[in-house]
């Protein structure tokens, strides 16, 4: 698996060419979600942050005098794309500072790698996610060795509620474990004509096909989301980001923007909206285990 991890690396500024060496579980995942690499223009969300992803998924710079601010990376093959528009905005990959992580998943980290050679930037993730970094993806408590990407060793790690400066810049590190066992909430402050807003990207609170109950690579994973529901819910959030956009109804918000509705992204129940459809779908998924766990005991 290391040399694949490498031939990654080595090929990120080839997405074809990176596509070709993912594992057949990436293919696929690429293949049922084609806009996670489908180009986009970079969009204004409020101030001074931009979405500057692929289509899919949310890639955030936050640009400031002090330098600048990346917020994940894509999958494997994304940096390009990403790259594009930044220089797009007229910012130089150089002047990007740090780079940021909501969770060691391929689809959020898989293109961090390509992206701190390019920019020079540090690499900054909390503590519980860093050797899921480091590791390159390998060893997930879900997933095992199903979705690889190149290794990153992060230049500093965070704790919870740990506020970052970089000039007048600060981001608050909010661990909200669960989805992975470090998966970070970032806040900060945006600000246009005098209006400054809490913007929030929400670290992923689902559980995909997750085994909740008798993983014994993740013990507390049922303790750990409940408490990251109830964090989430409590946040000061103006414009609640995510780093998959439609979980949080970015685009068609996007839109009513342009219709004319300008206060479309502003909703300051938006933090909580999503916590709490998390922590619905979270409790049936829950239920349905302990109830086959049940039938199986009754049945043995």
């Amino acid at each position: 698996m290391r040399p694949l991890i490498t031939a990654m690396l080595a090929l990120g500024l080839c997405a074809p060419c990176a596509f070709a060496q993912m594992p057949a579980t990436e293919r696929a995942t690429l293949a049922k979600w084609p806009s996670w690499t489908a180009p986009q223009k970079p969009v204004r969300v409020h101030g001074n942050t931009w979405f500057v992803g692929p289509r899919g998924l949310s890639v955030l710079l936050i640009t400031a005098p002090g330098g600048n601010v990346l917020i994940d990376g894509g999958v494997p093959g994304d940096a390009p794309l990403i790259e594009a528009n930044i220089r797009s905005l007229g910012v130089d990959l150089h002047d990007i500072k740090w780079i940021l992580n909501t969770h060691a998943h391929f689809d959020h980290a898989g293109d961090i790698a390509r992206l701190a050679h390019d920019t020079g930037a540090q690499v900054i993730v909390s503590a519980a996610d860093a050797p899921l970094l480091a590791r390159g993806g390998l060893g997930d408590p879900q997933y095992g060795d199903d979705f690889p990407f190149a290794p990153v060793v992060a230049s500093r790690t965070v704790r919870d509620g740990e506020t970052l400066h970089l000039g007048d810049l600060q981001l608050t590190a909010h661990v909200t474990p669960g989805h992975t066992k470090g998966n970070t909430t970032w806040t900060w402050t945006s600000c246009e004509d005098q209006r400054c807003l809490h913007l929030v990207d929400i670290g992923s609170l689902s559980a995909p096909d997750y085994q909740l109950l008798g993983n014994a690579r993740y013990p507390d994973i049922v303790a750990d989301f409940e408490h990251s529901f109830a964090l989430v819910a409590a946040l000061p959030c103006d414009i609640a980001l995510n780093p998959h956009p439609e979980a949080v109804d970015f685009w068609a918000r996007v839109d009513r923007r342009g219709q004319g509705h300008a206060d479309a992204l502003v909703d300051t129940a938006g933090c909580r909206r999503y916590a709490q459809a998390a922590q619905k779908s979270f409790e049936a998924q829950l239920a349905k285990e302990r109830a086959t766990a049940a039938a199986k005991a009754a049945g043995s």
